[in-house]
């Protein structure tokens, strides 16, 4: 479950941006980092995985995969991280496990 951080409204008071934090750690200790993603973003857009465009459409997920990877004695990568877009969402991961979702 995420934890909604930030509610801002800008001056059209229909207008809202919302920031999403989720704990992905462990997807990534087992090497599946994109299924967290995917939980993520499925959280925030209140949709089923499956129903969603996949999110291989918008970036390498074997890459990212690979990248926060945990390393051969299970430690973390350190100062890893890296933003995409996914639809109308940012969507920001760190080696620490943390995925912000920003609308």
């Amino acid at each position: 479950m995420g934890i909604e951080i930030e509610n801002r409204r800008g001056e059209n008071p229909a207008e809202t941006s919302s920031t999403y934090v989720f704990e992905i750690e462990s997807e990534m200790t087992n090497g599946h980092t994109c299924a967290g993603i995917v939980r993520a973003l499925a959280n925030v857009m209140d949709e089923r995985p499956n129903e969603m465009r996949p999110l291989h459409a918008f970036v390498n997920c074997d890459a990212i995969d690979a990248l926060f990877r945990t390393r051969r004695y299970g430690e973390s990568r350190d100062n890893v991280s890296m933003t995409f877009h996914y639809d109308v969402y940012e969507v920001t991961i760190d080696a620490s496990g943390k995925v912000v979702v920003k609308e």
